[in-house]
């Protein structure tokens, strides 16, 4: 029973992690026209968000920046 458990357990664990680094995948090498905690930031402007774009990429990638694209602002984070 106890080996069960383990087994259970384990797989569990597995797919937190998988599911947690799929998401943080889909965050990095990607421009987000949308951006920030609860999407709230439309574009990204240089240079007053450069910081926040850059922290908010931490949360799951190294790190962003604001960068403009086809005349749209973006926060771009790195792969």
């Amino acid at each position: 029973m106890a080996r069960v458990t383990a087994l259970v357990a384990l797989v569990v664990l597995g797919s937190l992690v998988a599911s947690a680094t799929s998401s943080e995948e889909l965050h990095c090498c990607t421009d987000h026209h949308s951006w920030g905690n609860g999407l709230k930031n439309i574009g990204c402007k240089l240079p007053e968000q450069n910081g926040e774009c850059n922290a908010w990429c931490q949360s799951g990638c190294r790190g962003g920046e604001c960068k403009m694209r086809d005349g749209l602002h973006f926060c771009h984070c790195y792969c």
